[in-house]
């Protein structure tokens, strides 16, 4: 599996991560420095970062502004990963129609990834979609109007296209809320926290006096203040630029 953290996925050495903005904009950031390394494209989710490769994901429609919704046809699409330029893109993937793919996972639609070896990225989603109260939209019991959905496919990030995979088993796995293990408990400014290493990688909250901005942050063990800190979205003071998931 992909190591990930708070909007996006690091490479396998923990030195490169590539996350995303509410906009799905693209930020290669140096783990050790915080440094920004490049910004590219819009309505992009990072799935895996290579040698020399970003595989991301592009959704089809505008991002969502008030919770998941459908994003139209969803595409692999692979930048070079010094500099951000996109190499090529796929055909749409062949998604539901009620799919719902959103930039972050959800209890409608996850995405993860795999380096299986070879130079190859394998992604794999879920989605589903359920009842959950009202008048239902049509005959049949609530149970009836679940529908779950699952898919994989192969990436060669030189290129030319994706390889549907077969199925894989078992039901989709819902996406999870918890605190990963070994990042402590978090702090009431924190959303999310993920390790790289021993540093914590944070996605957090910062009040200010006219704006509040959601900034990813890294905190050493034992000190007392950020080793570095990026904004990633900003927004009017007393309205959070995002909430939890």
């Amino acid at each position: 599996m992909v190591a990930g953290i708070p909007r996006g996925v690091v490479d396998a050495d923990g030195r490169r991560a590539v996350v995303h903005d509410r906009h799905g904009t693209l930020i290669a950031l140096d783990v050790g420095t915080g440094a920004v390394l490049w910004r590219r494209g819009r309505r992009l989710r990072p799935c895996a970062v290579t040698d020399r490769a970003v595989v991301a994901v592009r959704l089809g429609g505008p991002p969502p502004r008030d919770g998941p919704g459908p994003a139209g046809p969803v595409a692999v699409v692979v930048l070079d990963v010094g500099e951000g330029t996109e190499r090529w893109s796929s055909a749409p993937l062949d998604l539901p129609s009620w799919a719902r793919p959103s930039l972050d996972d959800t209890p409608a639609f996850t995405l993860t990834a795999e380096l299986p070896g070879g130079g190859h990225v394998v992604l794999r989603w879920a989605a589903r979609t359920v009842y959950d109260g009202g008048a239902p939209p049509g005959p049949g019991t609530p149970a009836d109007l679940v529908r779950e959905a699952r898919g994989a496919v192969r990436v060669r990030p030189a290129g030319p296209a994706p390889k549907v995979l077969p199925e894989p088993p078992g039901p989709p796995a819902p996406a999870g809320r918890e605190a990963p293990e070994g990042t402590g408990p978090l702090a009431p400014d924190v959303l999310e926290a993920r390790r790289v290493g021993a540093r914590r990688i944070e996605l957090a909250v910062r009040r200010g006096p006219e704006a509040d901005a959601l900034v990813l942050r890294a905190v050493d063990p034992g000190a007392g203040a950020p080793a570095w800190e990026v904004v990633l979205d900003e927004g009017p003071r007393g309205v959070p630029p995002m909430p939890r998931p």
